[in-house]
């Protein structure tokens, strides 16, 4: 566990800019009024009893007045239904449940079913940093009538919620689309869109938000970076990126293809997928320890030009 962290620590978060937690955001006035949009949060579930209600908590406790919170439990065993009883009768909540073909499935009948003005999805096993986090996201898209994508920072957590570290754009040049075409530099929940009809590519399991961000890009969409903490990311043992198999480094392989990135990266991409699949197949856990830290090293050599998210 601790070597996955201090990988995602490289990978994922960046450089860490100092300053305190609870750092206020000012609130231009705008065209559009911040308290009257309407804020969709998407959460897909499955057996994550454990988790779901402080998931829930975060979204309810919101001083942003206008949500619904549409979950899809996709028939869970765990006694996640039990732990929603105790919401459903909230006129904010929308719970479904119903088998589903898999997460990004779920998502896009959420994405289908929301009504609000921004949207967003937190997974059962996220939640949202503090009380004022849809406010301050409000606050940017009423004061920006041009921006479509709301993207910030938040927070690693252990598995049960206490933080770790945090996870920090830093720089905005980061989720540039050209940025994006190599790595995938958003903190998936503490990023929020205006409703718009893509939906997530059902193929994947592993980078379904990476396309997603990936198609906002290419359909014309305009990103504003927000520097506060958002959400926050919980690390378990059944997290998929906590996994990082090598099926989840495959679903890099194709993305960098997707996305035309230079063709050093795509090979060392390939690379580090090949390497994880002789460890998994031989079963010898150093191969992808060596790879792991190989990735690591070629991230600082090359600034992060050339490694394998």
């Amino acid at each position: 566990m601790r070597v996955i962290k201090k990988y995602l620590n490289a990978l994922v978060a960046g450089p860490v800019r100092s300053g305190s937690a609870d750092r206020p955001v000012s609130s231009p006035a705008g065209s559009e009024r911040a308290d009257a949009l309407l804020v969709s949060i998407i959460t897909p579930t499955y057996n994550q009893a454990q988790f779901i209600g402080q998931c829930i908590e975060s979204v309810l406790g919101q001083t942003h007045q206008r949500i619904e919170h549409i979950i899809y439990d996709a028939c869970s065993t765990d006694g996640t239904e039990t732990v929603l009883q105790s919401y459903v009768a909230d006129p904010r909540i929308t719970y479904r449940r119903e088998a589903d073909l898999g997460q990004a499935n779920a998502i896009n009948k959420g994405l289908a079913a929301a009504k609000g003005d921004i949207v967003c999805w937190l997974n059962s096993d996220d939640y949202f940093f503090d009380r004022d986090v849809l406010k301050k996201v409000c606050a940017v898209f009423a004061a920006n009538g041009k921006t479509d994508v709301v993207a910030g920072d938040g927070y690693s957590a252990n598995p049960d919620g206490t933080l770790i570290d945090p996870i920090v754009i830093a720089d905005a040049a980061r989720i540039s689309h050209k940025a994006t075409c190599i790595a995938d530099n958003f903190l998936q929940p503490s990023t929020f869109w205006r409703k718009n009809e893509l939906r997530l590519d059902e193929r994947l399991y592993y980078v379904l938000d990476w396309k997603f961000f990936l198609d906002l890009y290419l359909t014309g969409r305009s990103f504003q970076y927000l520097p506060e903490y958002l959400a926050v990311y919980r690390l378990h043992d059944s997290g998929k990126t906590i996994q990082d198999s090598a099926a989840r480094k495959r679903e890099v392989c194709e993305m960098l293809e997707f996305a035309g990135a230079g063709t050093m990266i795509r090979a060392w991409a390939l690379m580090i997928y090949r390497l994880y699949g002789f460890s998994e197949a031989l079963r010898l856990p150093i191969i992808k320890k060596l790879a792991r830290s190989i990735n690591i090293a070629m991230w600082y050599a090359t600034k992060g030009r050339i490694f394998s998210c």
